[in-house]
């Protein structure tokens, strides 16, 4: 399910990737699935608490600067947060606006993804609860995702090798 406040975007989306079963929808129809992914570049919350079923889990990753927020309030308190830089998500993840207006509190973070991936904290202790990783982005992150495309594609015979250094 795909949802875009541009139908234009939405179709563009679903078009290049044909190997996929997507289809638009509402953007209240699109949170009912069980997991979302919130990429926008939203400064008021665009997913609310109402349309979440119990055992969703959101990948926040649109709000990457200062005062942006894609997810109702009411969500992060509910929910299991986990983030990827516990500074970084303060000042420019999902939890900045409701961490600087103070409906928020960096103790109610649960863990990072550092010490849920380390076996320090557990991620989902139930089918019913609800889960969100906000994102900031790491470059370890980019660097780990590199490493595993690049040897997916050496498997497969996939790619160009390119000699940069003599």
């Amino acid at each position: 399910m795909v949802s875009d406040i541009s139908p234009k975007a939405t179709g563009r989306l679903i078009d290049s990737l044909p190997n996929l079963p997507l289809r638009a929808c509402s953007l209240e129809e699109t949170v009912k699935a069980d997991i979302v992914c919130t990429l926008t570049p939203a400064h008021q919350p665009v997913v609310l608490n109402k349309w979440l079923k119990p055992g969703t889990h959101i990948n926040a990753v649109g709000a990457d600067a200062e005062g942006k927020e894609e997810l109702e309030p009411s969500i992060l308190i509910e929910a299991r947060v986990v983030v990827d830089d516990l500074r970084q998500a303060i000042h420019a993840g999902e939890i900045n606006v409701p961490v600087s207006t103070g409906i928020y509190k960096k103790e109610q973070i649960f863990a990072t993804l550092g010490e849920i991936i380390a076996g320090y904290k557990q991620g989902r202790t139930n089918n019913e609860m609800i889960t969100v990783f906000d994102s900031t982005g790491l470059a370890i992150e980019d660097i780990a995702v590199a490493g595993l495309v690049y040897e997916k594609a050496r498997q497969h015979g996939a790619g160009v090798s390119l000699n940069l250094v003599d």
